[in-house]
């Protein structure tokens, strides 16, 4: 059985992160129904903290409310799908954009290392070590540019689109487009940091 509170982290969050987790990792099924008392059963944690999950991952889109029947994983359509990839790549141009303006050099050297690291773990085979570094490559994108509001709906979004296509592996195997768009657009940063002004880039 799974259980949560160990970490130095609040109840709450980490409800939230290992609920979010078996939903991306394929552990809860599309349209599997769920209620406050099997999930805090299985996570070994009190009804409170989640029913505050429960709240949150609706806010996300990967859980919906059934009245008087708790609530189910969130299934949708191929139609709904594409949508959420279009909002997602429209986000990650934004967020590369403002991060490439606000050209924080700490922010571009994790990139870097990140990029480097990613490289060594599928040399490897290192599956679960390319997933972690995949979302921490994205976590920097989002939040480089300093916006909260950002790079929560990007999260928001990206925990969508993985659940739609199968998981977090399967959606790190689809990302490797937009992973090249945004090295490119790194590289130009570091063209131009070198010669002048970092370039503004239109989402």
């Amino acid at each position: 059985m799974t259980s949560v509170g160990d970490r130095h982290r609040s109840l709450r969050d980490e409800t939230v992160d290992e609920l979010r987790r078996l939903i991306l990792d394929g552990e809860l099924n599309p349209g599997q129904h769920l209620s406050e008392l099997s999930v805090s059963e299985r996570l070994g944690v009190s009804r409170l903290p989640v029913r505050e999950a429960f709240r949150r991952l609706e806010a996300e889109g990967l859980l919906e409310s059934l009245p008087r029947r708790g609530v189910r994983v969130v299934e949708l359509d191929g139609e709904e799908l594409a949508v959420v990839r279009e909002v997602r790549v429209a986000l990650e141009l934004i967020a590369v954009r403002t991060t490439i303006d606000k050209a924080d050099a700490e922010t571009m050297a994790t990139l870097q290392q990140l990029l480097l690291d990613g490289r060594t773990a599928m040399e490897a085979g290192d599956d679960e070590r390319l997933v972690s570094l995949n979302d921490d490559f994205h976590e920097v994108i989002a939040a480089g540019g300093g916006s909260r509001f950002l790079s929560d709906t990007l999260r928001s979004v990206r925990n969508q689109a993985h659940h739609l296509v199968g998981g977090m592996s399967t959606a790190v195997t689809q990302t490797h487009v937009v992973i090249g768009i945004i090295v490119a657009a790194l590289a130009a940063w570091e063209l131009w940091r070198l010669h002048g002004n970092p370039p503004r880039l239109v989402a």
